[in-house]
């Protein structure tokens, strides 16, 4: 069984990233382990709203937008969603049994991804007492571009899984 190095190598930059805050206290070692706590604070907190979501079947959640359509066939998001890594593939395999789980997995997937895109932006704050914006807002910028691949997947396959559960159940 081929082992997720995954989670090992984010903890790792998580803890090198504070050690180096505390250490070298320079404000770029600061932002990393900033960036680092939000990263692992944020998945418990999106569990909870997913499963919020997915019980009240919040109908924004599950509706794919006409200008989300045009967006992805312009992105050709099919050509490219399966090339990104996964933090566990196991979590989005499509079988008979395990359909409401990959719906599950989905949209806690696009939830902490979205809350990330957005918290990418808190360590700006740093700039108050370190200064250099431009920089802060350039670092920050390319940690939230970094999840919209992610969230835009997530969208782009809702509507086929529901489609398909729908036609199963």
């Amino acid at each position: 069984m081929k082992k997720n190095i995954i989670p090992l190598f984010l903890l790792l930059l998580m803890i090198f990233s504070i050690i180096g805050a505390c250490v070298f206290k320079h404000w770029s070692f600061m932002f990393l382990a900033a960036e680092f706590i939000l990263f692992h604070l944020v998945p418990p907190f999106t569990v909870l709203l997913s499963m919020l979501a997915y019980k009240k079947k919040l109908g924004f959640w599950f509706t794919q937008y006409e200008w989300e359509k045009a967006l992805y066939k312009k992105l050709k998001v099919k050509q490219w969603k399966n090339k990104l890594p996964t933090y566990d593939s196991s979590l989005f395999a499509i079988n008979a049994e395990t359909k409401e789980s990959v719906i599950k997995s989905m949209i806690q997937a696009e939830n902490v991804h979205l809350l990330l895109f957005f918290l990418s932006f808190v360590p700006v704050l740093l700039s108050l007492w370190f200064g250099y914006l431009w920089l802060m807002l350039l670092m920050a910028a390319l940690f939230a571009v970094m999840h919209l691949p992610f969230i835009i997947i997530q969208r782009f396959n809702m509507p086929r899984i529901l489609r398909m559960k729908s036609e199963n159940v």
